[in-house]
């Protein structure tokens, strides 16, 4: 049985389920019940029943191999989808920097500042319906909506097949940000939903290492398809729209059938009535506040939000700092990411060699990535790794900062390679956001915002290197330095920040009595990350 008093220090909610709670949660599930009309009703009852005893009597109902079983079961069910829908994202996100190669410009009669305001449409619409999106999916349910907006940029995508001129790139521009703005915050709510807060960071990590890896993809996918060029009278940058369109909606299509979700029969197709129950129960006990999105009950889609829900949640001051790290935080690599293939040509490389010099640093960067993710979990300590990353990238900025300019090139090429192939964090602090959030509402926004907050990022990294400081971009590089020491600073700021909150929490907790605890619980106007009863992640 979860006692009503029951404190972690470490991190998380101090009461995770007293009786009144344990007995909205067990409503909200039975809710479900009584609304689904598909599935096998036998296995679905079973589960509810239970899920009610695993919830009375906690973790120690069930052995570590099941626990193991049921993981090992979602990371097939639920991650291993969630990559190839990260994958559609990104081949259809690339494939206008492949048609770059291609005479598309000539072809369409259009300029390379064409292509740029392309670009800077497709960002703006991209952020603008960040929040948005996020919103519908919370309420329409992100097995509808999340396959909907990937059906929807796929149709557009395929559409740039016929694309004619500038206005009509610039229209598909548009209408691709929209479609594809918010996705990555809803597919990251929808994942974490079935994850308990120290399993977060590795699969986020995992999802974040498709998005990288489909690059490669996209790049071979890319130069098979050009040799289509002639072919029916289209050009090669058409049957590129064309095959990648097809593809990417069939992907979105199946994903109204493939993915997951307890409100499908599929579910019970591939765990078992008592699986189903320890999945739920061992999320709920670790984060009460996920059991309305893994239920996706009638009073939990019928939420509304406000402007009230947006400011609060853009100013809740124990999520603002992760926002900043997630602004500045890869700034220093992100800028050499984005002009990796041009600083490589300044060197004297050719466009192929520049290409496959740049595979070593992306590796690096996968590597890093889930590693960090990886100590992020086992050691259930977040703060560290933006700081690991930030004293990686230092000696080598500043070796790339004081070279003479005859030095040899591939000292400049080993630098750059461990720049870009920096320990890529975002994974961390996006569970980060999630975790501290405590309400599944205001997740739903703080994601998105922190989306918003690194995509601000990365405009800052494209103005970083200007055409007036090539080839050594040292002026860019000494303002790189400036934001890691400020990121260092960071970093241990909310390390003491976040402890003393902790400590003030667990001072005022300690000196309740049980009563007291239980009478708080009941009637506090405190919400999300603000009760006493919860313990920021650190």
């Amino acid at each position: 049985m979860v006692e009503a008093d029951s404190v972690v220090t470490d991190y998380g909610s101090i009461s995770s389920i007293h009786n009144r709670e344990r007995e909205g949660l067990i409503k909200v599930v039975s809710d479900v019940s009584d609304e689904e009309t598909s599935g096998d009703s036998t296995t679905k009852y079973a589960a509810y029943g239970e899920l009610q005893t695993l919830l009375d009597e906690g973790p120690s109902a069930w052995t570590p191999d099941e626990e193991r079983r049921v993981r090992m079961k979602t990371d097939w069910r639920v991650l291993a989808w969630a990559c190839v829908m990260m994958f559609s994202l990104q081949i259809n996100r690339m494939n206008i920097v492949n048609v770059l190669t291609t005479d598309i410009f000539t072809d369409l009669n259009m300029q390379p500042n064409d292509y740029n305001l392309g670009q800077s449409i497709f960002v703006t619409c991209f952020l603008l319906f960040e929040i948005p999106t996020q919103i519908l999916s919370t309420i329409i349910g992100p097995e509808i909506w999340i396959p909907t907006m990937m059906t929807l940029w796929a149709i557009v995508g395929f559409l740039q097949t016929f694309i004619t001129d500038k206005t009509t790139y610039l229209v598909t521009r548009a209408f691709l940000g929209m479609c594809q703005g918010g996705f990555i915050p809803g597919l990251v709510l929808y994942v974490t939903s079935f994850y308990k807060s120290d399993e977060m960071s590795v699969r986020l990590s995992v999802i974040w290492t498709t998005n990288h890896m489909t690059n490669v993809v996209s790049a071979l996918l890319a130069s098979a398809i050009f040799e289509l060029d002639g072919r029916l009278g289209w050009h090669n940058w058409q049957w590129l729209f064309f095959l990648e369109g097809l593809a990417t909606m069939a992907i979105g299509i199946s994903t109204y059938f493939l993915m997951a979700s307890f409100r499908r029969p599929v579910i019970s197709r591939v765990f078992t009535a008592r699986e189903q129950a320890i999945l739920r129960a061992r999320v709920i006990l670790d984060d009460s506040s996920k059991a309305k999105a893994l239920e996706r009950s009638r009073s939990a889609v019928m939420t509304k939000f406000g402007i009230k829900d947006v400011f609060n949640a853009v100013t809740d001051k124990y999520l603002v700092p992760i926002f900043i790290l997630g602004m500045l935080g890869f700034v220093p690599s992100v800028a050499s990411y984005q002009f990796i293939t041009i600083i490589l040509r300044n060197f004297g490389y050719t466009t192929q060699e520049s290409n496959f010099l740049s595979i070593p640093a992306n590796t690096l960067l996968c590597i890093g990535m889930v590693t960090a993710a990886h100590f992020a979990d086992k050691y259930r300590r977040r703060w560290p790794m933006p700081i690991i990353a930030m004293i990686w990238l230092l000696p080598f900025l500043i070796v790339e900062l004081v070279l003479p300019d005859d030095a040899d090139r591939w000292v400049r090429v080993f630098c750059l390679t461990f720049i870009v192939g920096f320990p890529y964090f975002t994974p961390v602090l996006m569970s980060w956001v999630s975790a501290n959030s405590n309400d599944q509402h205001k997740r739903a926004l703080a994601v998105a915002i922190y989306n918003i907050s690194v995509q601000l990022g990365n405009i800052i990294s494209a103005n970083m290197y200007r055409a007036d400081d090539a080839p050594f971009y040292r002026r860019g590089n000494s303002i790189l330095i400036g934001i890691v020491v400020f990121n260092i600073c960071m970093a241990f700021f909310v390390r003491w920040f976040f402890s003393r909150e902790n400590k003030r929490r667990e001072q005022i907790w300690g000196n309740m009595t049980e009563l007291e605890r239980i009478y708080y619980s009941s009637t506090t106007t405190e919400v999300a990350n603000q009760r006493l009863d919860f313990r920021l992640h650190m």
